[in-house]
């Protein structure tokens, strides 16, 4: 069996695994799995994550100067002559590390879902619909990761979308649910309208979909028909690229459906957030590298948009109060910075971001999850305090990941946000600028929902019996703090830097020739000491700072933030409502759109059928004369007759 084969058989069982799991707990789970039925989901992610293993095992492999392999499936729908659409798998480093962070994490998620969708050891209503629904959302994933051309991955993009609609509606009898899960739906469709359209733009003027002859292509500089792939048209695609991008990994100004999803169940906020659908855009635009760096206008507007959301979430953040809404801005925030380093050609340090991200993200919102579970779903600080005394591990885990998302020393966070912040720096130092002031206020925020939490005297909801989770609860936490501390190791540069180094083939002949040519690496290379670990010391401190502060307002001296609240009040009120831009957004989008709907109903309504009733009205009352006629009397037909016949002898004689 030759390597492309063997591939493709890694492939399909990535992709199948969790299809296979998601297929079964949908059809045996409700009559015969029932409350096993989380059994089928986690063998099938289980296989997946074993597959991803190999992948990555096999793609170590490839033999020096070969940076990917295409691993065909079957040829689908002709395209002209003989060519193809063609299903297909695209294996290379960013491949191998995707699958690998979607699987694993989605792997911990779906187990800790085990015992956080059960009340008194009962599966909760729609117990075997949740698992066959996360199932399919890894899947989906996985298969938007494996794509080889853009059909698969706008395939892999909708089924996530679909997926995440169904997943933060799951309690569809909630109100809030339903319209939380309906409006991720219709914003990322604004999105993923600008992303069809680029890919329909790219099958125009390139004349296929695959990767690998597009990007030969735009690396040569030439479209189908020989012309210049020009930066007009590379603008072009990629703002329109960018636009689908902004609706999954919820940047400005398509970030708002994300907060409200939280209205869906624990481990579904864990999953979105850390390992599937928000990476989607990130990986799109790192793997459409070469297309972005045609055009240094739209990477200007990518460092933009990532620097600008990075700053506006965190901002945001600094006064909430529901735990996994301020993870879910925080989460937004830190998008930005990974589209931050996309922007600044630093593709490698912003996949690394992504994969230390998913291991402290994740594990913050699997721990919100275990106090909510504690807490009989209530998930509000002001409603709790001291909580460290009653979950212990709970808290010792949460505090690892606080630590790594506030970018605290020699943890994963620390590491991979630094990479970011010095290229930003170097390349953009105003956005640069922006992103060490958010990276204050991450650390203060983060620190601030946990002194609230966990410190302080024990306060309890009322009736609430507070108790740590169980062990299906805590062993995925455990992990994922494991992950949290020793994931930012791998980019290390003392110790080789094993992960940027073996995903950053993918990107020398795109971000990194472009850097190259823009002669962004030089000063870096001459930069001594300072110039190097200046600003890591530099981050270390800020983040020290942000904890600190954080410490002395809501532990030493809890009297400051009523103080600040009431002295700046405009300015609290502004970020409490999230500077308003949902109720922007309702006035200026929403109610015209409602309004003009009420009017094409009624124009449907009064006018159209005004008219189809008008057309209709002679015949109806022709129908009615001579339905007066038929009575079923013998007479009075035999009248009608001889009236008829007399009416025509008269016109004849006539």
């Amino acid at each position: 069996m030759n390597n492309s084969e063997s591939l493709k058989y890694l492939g399909l069982l990535i992709l199948l695994g969790p299809l296979l799991g998601a297929i079964l707990a949908g059809a045996l789970g409700p009559r015969v799995l029932r409350g096993a039925t989380h059994w089928v989901s986690i063998l099938g992610v289980a296989t997946a994550f074993v597959g991803a293993i190999l992948v990555f095992g096999a793609v170590r492999g490839f033999a020096p100067g070969v940076t990917g392999a295409i691993a065909p499936v079957y040829d689908w729908l002709p395209t002209g002559g003989s060519s193809y659409f063609r299903f297909e798998f695209l294996f290379d480093p960013l491949t191998a590390i995707m699958l690998l962070t979607v699987t694993g994490v989605s792997l911990l998620v779906v187990i800790y879902s085990r015992d956080y969708m059960r009340e008194h050891d009962h599966p909760e209503q729609g117990y075997e619909r949740f698992f066959a629904f996360l199932a399919l959302f890894v899947a989906s994933m996985c298969l938007l990761v494996l794509g080889g051309n853009f059909v698969m991955l706008y395939a892999g993009w909708e089924l996530v979308g679909l997926c995440s609609y169904l997943l933060i509606g799951f309690y569809y009898s909630k109100p809030s649910a339903a319209a939380a899960a309906k409006k991720a739906f219709l914003v990322n469709r604004i999105g993923d309208f600008g992303f069809g359209l680029a890919i329909l733009l790219i099958y125009l003027f390139f004349g296929t979909v695959d990767y690998s002859k597009v990007f030969e292509m735009a690396r040569h500089g030439v479209i189908a028909n020989g012309a210049p792939f020009t930066p007009e048209l590379a603008t072009t695609i990629s703002l329109l690229l960018l636009c689908g991008a902004c609706g999954k990994s919820a940047q400005i100004p398509l970030y708002v459906w994300l907060p409200d999803a939280m209205e869906g169940p624990t481990p579904v906020s864990a999953l979105i957030h850390a390992a599937t659908m928000v990476t989607a855009g990130i990986y799109m635009i790192a793997r459409c590298g070469v297309i972005f760096v045609a055009s240094p206008t739209a990477m200007t507007v990518v460092a933009i948009i990532g620097a600008a959301t990075a700053l506006f979430a965190a901002t945001i953040a600094l006064v909430q109060t529901d735990v996994k809404r301020i993870l879910a801005y925080s989460t937004i925030s830190q998008l930005g910075f990974m589209v931050l380093g996309l922007g600044v050609y630093a593709a490698d340090s912003a996949i690394f971001h992504l994969f230390t991200h998913a291991f402290f993200k994740a594990l913050l919102f699997l721990g919100a999850g275990s106090v909510m579970h504690a807490m009989s779903g209530v998930i509000d600080v002001r409603h709790f305090s001291g909580l460290r005394k009653v979950l212990p591990v709970t808290y010792a885990t949460f505090l690892i990941g606080a630590l790594a998302l506030a970018g605290f020393p020699m943890l994963s966070g620390f590491f991979s946000k630094d990479v970011i912040l010095h290229h930003a720096l170097h390349v953009r130092p105003f956005l640069g600028f922006l992103g060490i002031v958010t990276a204050a206020f991450t650390a203060f925020y983060t620190f601030r929902m946990v002194f609230l939490t966990f410190h302080g005297p024990l306060k309890l909801p009322e009736g609430v019996h507070a108790h740590e989770s169980g062990k299906w609860m805590l062993v995925p936490l455990v992990v994922l703090s494991v992950g949290a501390i020793g994931a930012g190791y791998l980019g290390v540069e003392a110790l080789g830097s094993p992960l940027t180094r073996f995903i950053s083939p993918v990107f020398e002949s795109t971000f990194g020739a472009a850097a190259k040519h823009m002669e962004l690496g030089e000063a870096a290379e001459h930069a001594g000491f300072w110039g190097e670990y200046g600003l890591m010391i530099a981050s270390g401190a800020i983040a020290i700072a942000g904890i600190l502060s954080a410490y002395v307002v809501y532990v030493r001296q809890p009297w400051i933030p009523g103080l600040v609240r009431a002295s700046a009040m405009g300015l609290h009120r502004t970020l409490w409502n999230k500077y308003y831009v949902d109720e922007a957004y309702n006035d200026a989008i929403v109610e015209p759109l409602r309004q003009t709907g009420s009017v094409c109903v009624a124009l449907d309504d009064y006018l159209i059928d005004g008219l189809l009733w008008f057309v209709t009205a002679i015949p109806r009352a022709l129908g009615f004369l001579l339905r007066t006629m038929q009575t079923g009397l013998l007479h009075t037909y035999a009248v009608t007759m001889v009236a008829g016949v007399a009416l025509i002898v008269l016109w004849i004689t006539w």
